[in-house]
């Protein structure tokens, strides 16, 4: 293996580690993600927010409540869009739309794939997988980042790890993940411990079933060689919630490499894992099924025996998107160097100042993503949730058709009775498929009720270019500029390295930066909100040059970029009248008075294209040029090329508010790194320009700290500032032992190794400045981070004006040594709190309130005492005169029966017993009987278990009714009358009908159309509470 392969493989992996450098050299095909899950990545790496000049929008279609400790399910319609990029694919609920059911784990290959390693076929002289190699090796962390460990001989330039016959790649992958909340991303660790970086701190990530051998190779039983063997994630939670992420093939996203010269294992990567299930505690378990397509026999090897996907058979092809790419390589060398030769120049033809090369290939190439579409949602096997897809034909002959979805029913909790049907309309040109409507129906049992439209309309929709066209700027926005070349014109100082763009076929055009974009959303109550977008715009920018030593520096340099951002929302009443703006100013030091001119932003994807290197040996220099481009531009699907520091927003014209964000300024990535030489062969070998090996060294990327609101400003209509908050962050997981990969880079013979640490960014301190009365208010919270495993929260501390101040302090599983919850990783959930008050900084302090939650220490305990089930056995107060006496502590609480779903069926409180009685299939409460123990009546409850089951199933007026007389009967019987009793009922997707307590004075409970609560009304008729919504300006 030569060098500069080496090189050429390694500058594309290198930038996936850390800023989105656009250089790439590939004889391979890009590895494409469905627009689904580039969404997903762009939603989970950076906080959507006005720090990249962007808007999203939520629609909520249904929420399925509590399915455990307060842990709802929810699907939802999420809107996203920075600007148009032609290769980017329509997803199945319309372009810049994702539906989030779950979500999911994707990934950033960098160098070769985690888990290449084929089951045969395989070569004593190739690298491999990292994943198979961190299985065989038994090396740690710490044995690869001091450089013990055997390497690939000199043919393979000391590269890898040799563990017996094979030798590994040491480039880990980087693994995104975005799922019900949770965002973040991982590597996995040389020990196989993955090192996590995500504000959820507890997050535990297994991977002992992530399959290390993939593709398969020998075949499946049924001969395909481009389908994949079971391979998982799994996720648990703070609080013992198990997800997992992909297993069989339908859940998997993949991308193909259709190159007919590449080797028939080289074929393809997963590059997402869906969620497919859900554990939870309390042994409740969602399903979330994928559509199941089977190739036809002919096409089982479609990945090996052709070039184009457009030839499989439907209904297996409607799974993929076809995705043609045009690229230009430049791979030339000059023999006869020159030290008068003067700078290279490229005007498609490269001129090495005295010889002249043609060496340029400009080539179509063929890939295909393999998409998951979802088909059902099951909650203890039954329905919830039935997708409906619809075929559109294909719009041209190099093309396919394509899958959208039409419906979505959703059921109740008996998966009998739909509650609801959401309908989507689109407006297609070309390929291109807009989400146009969004129509909800309520469903009752013999008619269906209109509910709610939503409608959208985006900018020049129907003037959009073809999905293959090369007219893109260096960020992949469209530009319309006409070219000949992908890669643009240049001049490079062959002595420094430097070089400059000398044509503007790559330039942004700020005319398109609002193309494609959503344009109005018009509301149920026909309201209506419109999107002005203006180019972005940015003062510095991130750059590698020779006065750098090619390292990452930050210049002053004014430009603008593809895309749009934020400019301006209007709203209008269902009239059409205006009813409120609102304005952004993206520049520094805002002022209602003054010049403002300089931007607040900062390029972060700078774009090179090119390297130069100049290899000289005693026998002989000679020059080489690479240079690499094409129509596919992965960072503009799933990131940001510009960061505001200060965004103003000025709402109707009168206050504004500053923001202020943690930028790459105050977080730059880190270089930090140790070298070791890497020339085996012998001979001595110097590499010009200076530095130049520096030019991809990856960095350790301190995005996850970027985004953050720093500051908060707030100016009243007179422009007096009337209140500002300041945070403190600090990475509670950084620099802990161990916490780390190693990540092993090989530059120009020599060997670079980089800590990779997990990373946790938490508000260490916020100070609120309030003007009140002329008079300032300040206060200020502090976190602290010192408990056991170092990143629970184990103190807050609010100090007020007066300087008096409150402690609060937290303790959890590890600091009570409960095994049993550290097993099930519930080790974020707080179980003795305590409050101490103190007049000044002096003050030893009086303790307030002090509590402490005991659940089972083992699960023989469970089993004895809560069904099985992780769930509290009981609650302790503490003498608040001596708090920590704990034999002083007495039971305020007791949990004394669950039943098999952790429903509390009895607890007492100071001895005293209350009995709580579970409907609707065991999902809500439908009786507290006080004062009784569960044994005690448990004979009287059958009839209203069995109305309230009735009324779930057919969900009628007269269902409820009988169940009232139900609940009722049971509040006269005789042998009841000692205990106070209050009886429930539920519409249980929208929320309670109807409480009745001991004194039998009965309040209904009245929701919209849009189940959100309308009024409280005795049973009489007599209005109680009434509640109006509007939409605010």
């Amino acid at each position: 293996m030569k060098i500069l392969t080496n090189l050429k493989n390694k500058i594309a992996a290198s930038l996936l580690f850390t800023l989105a450098v656009q250089f790439h050299f590939g004889q391979n095909v890009p590895v494409i993600k469905s627009p689904q899950i580039y969404n997903i990545e762009k939603f989970g790496n950076i906080p959507v927010s006005l720090n990249t000049g962007s808007i999203s929008y939520d629609i909520n279609l249904f929420n399925y409540k509590d399915i455990y400790n307060g842990n709802d399910y929810s699907i939802r319609l999420q809107y996203y869009g920075t600007g148009f990029t032609p290769s980017k694919k329509s997803n199945y609920v319309g372009l810049d739309w994702s539906i989030d059911i779950g979500g999911s784990i994707s990934r950033e290959v960098r160098g070769i794939p985690d888990d290449y390693t084929p089951d045969s076929g395989k070569s004593s002289t190739t690298l491999y997988g990292y994943l198979e190699g961190i299985r065989n090796c038994n090396k740690t962390n710490n044995d690869i980042y001091n450089y013990n460990y055997p390497t690939l001989g000199s043919n393979g330039t000391g590269i890898g790890i040799k563990c017996g016959t094979y030798s590994y790649e040491l480039e880990p992958d980087k693994f995104n993940f975005n799922f019900m909340g949770n965002s973040g991303y991982f590597f996995i660790g040389n020990d196989m411990m993955p090192i996590i970086v995500s504000d959820n701190k507890n997050l535990k990530i297994d991977v002992s079933q992530l399959s290390s051998k993939q593709p398969l190779n020998p075949l499946q039983t049924n001969g395909a060689k481009c389908l994949t063997k079971p391979t998982t994630i799994i996720i648990t939670d703070e609080k013992g919630i198990k997800y997992y992420f992909g297993g069989n093939y339908e859940n998997l996203e993949i991308s193909y490499n259709l190159l007919p010269q590449e080797p028939s294992q080289n074929r393809f990567t997963i590059t997402a894992w869906n969620l497919y299930k859900i554990e939870y505690p309390n042994s409740n378990i969602l399903e979330i099924k994928y559509r199941v397509e089977t190739p036809a026999t002919i096409d089982r090897n479609f990945c090996i025996d052709r070039d184009i996907i457009t030839g499989v058979q439907e209904p297996f092809l409607l799974m993929f998107d076809h995705n043609i790419i045009f690229k230009q390589d430049i791979n030339s060398s000059n023999n006869n160097y020159d030290t008068n030769s003067g700078n290279l120049l490229y005007d498609g033809s490269i001129y090495w100042g005295n010889t002249t090369s043609y060496s340029n290939n400009s080539v179509t190439t063929f890939s295909a993503t393999k998409k998951s579409f979802p088909s059902s949602i099951m909650l203890n096997g039954k329905n919830l949730v039935n997708f409906d897809f619809e075929r559109f034909e294909k719009s041209a002959s190099n093309t396919i058709p394509s899958l959208k979805i039409r419906n979505i029913v959703f059921y109740d909790h008996t998966g009998n009775n739909i509650v609801k049907e959401v309908n989507l309309d689109y407006y297609r040109y070309k390929d291109y498929f807009f989400l146009e409507k969004i129509k909800m129906f309520r469903k009752q049992p013999s008619s269906m009720d209109y509910l709610q439209e939503y409608s959208f309309d985006y900018y020049d929709k129907s003037t959009l270019p073809d999905e293959n066209t090369g007219l893109i700027d260096y960020w992949g926005y469209f530009n319309n500029r006409p070219r000949m070349n992908m890669v643009p014109n240049f001049t490079l100082n062959k002595n420094t390295g430097d070089y400059i763009i000398t044509d503007n076929t790559r330039d942004p055009n700020p005319s398109l930066s609002s193309m494609g974009l959503l344009k109005t959303i018009t509301y149920p109550a026909k309201g209506r909100s419109e999107f002005i977008y203006e180019p972005h715009q940015y003062s510095e920018k991130i750059e590698r040059n020779s006065v750098s030593q090619f390292k990452n520096v930050i210049i002053p340099f004014e430009g603008s970029v593809g895309g749009g951002r934020i400019s301006k929302i209007i709203n209008y009443s269902n009239d059409g009248s205006q009813v409120g703006t609102k304005e952004y100013k993206y520049i520094s030091n805002y002022s209602p008075f003054g010049v403002n001119s300089k931007s607040s932003g900062l390029l972060s994807n700078y774009y090179r294209n090119i390297i130069y290197q100049r290899t000289q040996t005693p026998y002989s220099t000679y020059e080489e040029l690479k240079a690499y481009s094409d129509n596919f531009i992965e960072t503009a699907m799933n990131s940001f090329p510009v960061q505001y520091s200060e965004v103003t927003e000025i709402e109707n014209n009168k206050g504004y508010t500053k923001y202020y964000f943690t930028d790459y300024k105050s977080y730059p990535d880190s270089s930090d790194y140790k070298s070791v030489d890497n020339n085996l062969s012998g001979t001595n070998v110097n590499y010009f320009p200076l530095n130049i090996g520096n030019i991809n060294l990856p960095y350790r990327s301190n995005n996850y700290k970027r985004g953050r609101l720093l500051k908060e400003e707030i100016y009243d209509q007179n422009f007096s500032k009337i209140k500002s908050s300041n945070t403190d962050y600090v990475d509670v997981f950084e620099g802990s032992v161990n916490n780390f990969a190693t990540y092993v880079a090989d530059r120009l013979r020599t060997k670079y190794f980089f800590k990779l640490y997990g990373g946790s960014f938490s508000p260490s301190k916020t100070i609120v400045d309030e003007i009140f009365n002329n008079n300032l208010l300040k206060s200020k919270a502090e976190y602290f981070y010192e408990s056991i495993n170092k990143v629970n929260l184990s103190k807050m501390k609010n100090t007020d004006t007066d300087g008096s101040s409150s402690e609060t302090t937290y303790q959890y599983a590890h600091e009570k040594g409960n095994q049993y919850l550290i097993d099930k990783n519930m080790i974020g959930i707080p179980l003795q709190t305590s409050v101490t008050q103190k007049q000044n900084d002096n003050d030893p302090g009086k303790t307030i309130s002090k509590s402490e939650i005991l659940y089972p220490v083992s699960q023989a305990d469970a089993n004895a005492r809560t069904s099985g089930l992780a769930l509290p056995v009981s609650v302790l107060g503490f003498d608040l005169q001596n708090p920590e006496d704990a034999a002083k502590a007495q039971t305020e609480l007791t949990y004394d029966l669950y039943d098999n779903k952790g429903n509390i069926l009895q607890y007492s409180v100071k001895g005293k017993p209350v009995t709580v009685i579970w409907g609707y299939g065991q999902t809500q409460p439908i009786a507290k009987i006080e004062g009784a123990a569960y044994n005690q009546v448990s004979a009287y409850v059958s009839a209203i278990i069995a109305a309230s089951d009735a009324d779930n199933t057919q969900g009628t007026d007269q269902s409820e009714q009988a169940l009232i007389g139900a609940l009722d009967i049971l509040r006269n019987n005789t042998a009841l009358s000692a205990y106070q009793i209050t009886t429930y009922t539920y519409n249980p997707l929208i929320g309670v009908t109807s409480i009745t307590p001991p004194s039998g004075v009965r309040d209904i409970y009245k929701y919209d159309s849009a189940n959100r609560l309308e009024s409280v009304k005795d049973v009489n008729g007599n209005l109680l509470k009434e509640y109006q919504y509007r939409y605010k300006n």
